[in-house]
């Protein structure tokens, strides 16, 4: 019932800073400000402020988006001396702890955010070229490009080389999906990596009501982890038992994530929401209809359905 990630919130108090990193440099086409209006000739005339501070910005990122929201409460995971924060006391927190966008090759995008990842003057990057990571550091072996954004958040661009045979079925899907979006360099979000209070809360969510497969799952005596399949992305899922850092779940850089589905009906159904659809334009000519779950943690996620001429 789930094909995909529909957007992914970021709140920011950086908000000209992160548009012009993730359109700008990242190459990510902002198809709309939500804060303004098309004009008599076709133009748009912004009915915000800066000093406002409530603007928001629409980011294509395949079949998805990235919502940037202007937001002078948000946290913020930097220093006052502008470096990253890395004490875990002060972190700003939230259910998302990072997330990556898929490139089919890291080499291609580094030779386009080369000159962007040397200069970076947010936080550490990338420098180098794209880093391998070890065979078994995760379910998925990748190269990975990283780089700190305005807010302190680390961001990271993977591309999938696993070798093994039985990682072969994943990556197919995965670039079946990202064969959406054609000529571009990021084609989608690869992977939301998150936390939550009770795993068993979250797998009885995702998989139990939504229907998303599991392509892993580990267990320690501190922590237990699963990874659901959303479309060409992966939800990487984990709660440590003990019930630490519950307090700072929830809503953080990231505010709120929407996933797709092709039946918006039939998932609301099953979560007893029937009479909770409602309808809205997610951006300029993507309307939908949806409903909003929260699996106990504070992090709103958003059920919704495109709607056709049709529909």
């Amino acid at each position: 019932m789930i094909t995909g990630i529909a957007y992914l919130e970021m709140r920011t108090r950086f908000f000209d800073e992160c548009v012009d990193v993730y359109s700008k440099h990242l190459g990510l086409t902002e198809i709309q400000d939500n804060s303004s209006v098309l004009n008599e000739k076709g133009e748009w005339d912004s009915t915000q402020s800066a000093e406002e501070g409530n603007r928001q910005s629409v980011i294509q990122v395949g079949d998805s988006f990235l919502l940037i929201s202007e937001d002078k409460e948000a946290p913020v995971n930097m220093s006052p001396d502008g470096q990253r924060a890395t004490d875990p006391e002060t972190a700003p927190g939230g259910s998302v702890g990072h997330w990556s966008f898929y490139t089919e090759s890291n080499f291609h995008a580094y030779s386009h955010l080369k000159d962007f990842l040397h200069f970076n003057k947010f936080n550490r990057a990338t420098r180098e070229g794209p880093s391998v990571q070890p065979m078994n550091h995760s379910y998925l072996q990748r190269t990975l490009l990283e780089f700190g954004d305005p807010n302190g958040y680390t961001i990271q661009i993977s591309e999938l080389i696993d070798p093994r045979l039985e990682k072969q079925e994943r990556r197919r899907d995965k670039q079946r999906n990202a064969n959406l979006a054609q000529g571009t360099v990021i084609k989608g979000f690869d992977h939301f990596n998150m936390a939550c209070h009770d795993i068993n809360k979250a797998k009885e969510v995702y998989v139990d009501k939504l229907g998303l497969e599991i392509i892993d799952h580990e267990e320690t005596d501190t922590h237990e982890g699963y990874v659901f399949v959303a479309g060409l992305c992966d939800l990487e899922m984990g709660s440590k038992k003990d019930g630490s850092g519950a307090d700072k779940l929830g809503k953080g850089i990231v505010g709120s994530i929407g996933l797709w589905t092709d039946d918006i009906d039939a998932v609301a159904k099953v979560f007893g929401e029937s009479s909770s659809l409602s309808e809205r334009d997610l951006a300029l000519g993507v309307p939908m209809r949806s409903f909003t779950i929260d699996i106990g943690d504070g992090l709103p996620v958003e059920i919704a359905q495109r709607l056709t001429s049709s529909a």
